[in-house]
């Protein structure tokens, strides 16, 4: 027979992890974190994008569409307890896609994929993790100064009108 301490005790613990669970899956794109949701998230990475500081709350893959590749994901909270969410893509605008296939063979972090849009000036490289791109987007700016490069990060999901 099992001891009935036991069992409360695996029942509670049980239940801690899927309330843990259910919360991490409520990181809506744009919700605002209460200081208690944060303070869930103490130990998790901070990576610092200029004179911003992201937490990561998550990282993975999400499926674009039906048969389509996975695309890695990263959750974010800023500096004001917002959700966002990266791609993990650097954004490059405003000169050639070869000066920027140039500047791209000197990163420490090599892209997981890129598109370039030579008609546009516009270059998107994809990375694996989202320090990664943060860490590229610094060593562009300095290879490409005149460039404009940018993380994106979005706070709200679009809606059909």
């Amino acid at each position: 027979m099992i001891n009935p301490t036991v069992m409360k005790t695996v029942a509670l613990a049980a239940l801690l992890s899927m309330g843990a669970a259910c919360q991490a899956a409520d990181l809506a794109v744009g919700k605002h974190l209460t200081t208690q949701e944060l303070a869930q998230y103490a130990s998790a990475p901070v990576v610092q994008l200029e004179s911003q500081s992201f937490k990561v709350l998550s990282s993975g893959t999400r499926t674009k569409s039906a048969g389509a590749t996975s695309a890695a994901v990263t959750q974010v909270a800023n500096e004001r307890g917002v959700v966002g969410e990266s791609r993990n893509e650097v954004v490059v605008s405003q000169v050639s896609v070869d000066s920027v296939r140039q500047a791209v063979v000197g990163l420490s972090a090599a892209p997981v994929s890129a598109e370039y849009y030579g008609h546009l000036n516009i270059s998107t490289l994809r990375f694996a993790v989202f320090q990664d791109a943060v860490t590229a987007r610094a060593l562009l700016k300095k290879a490409l100064p005149q460039a404009r490069v940018d993380v994106p990060i979005q706070y709200a999901k679009p809606v059909a009108r």
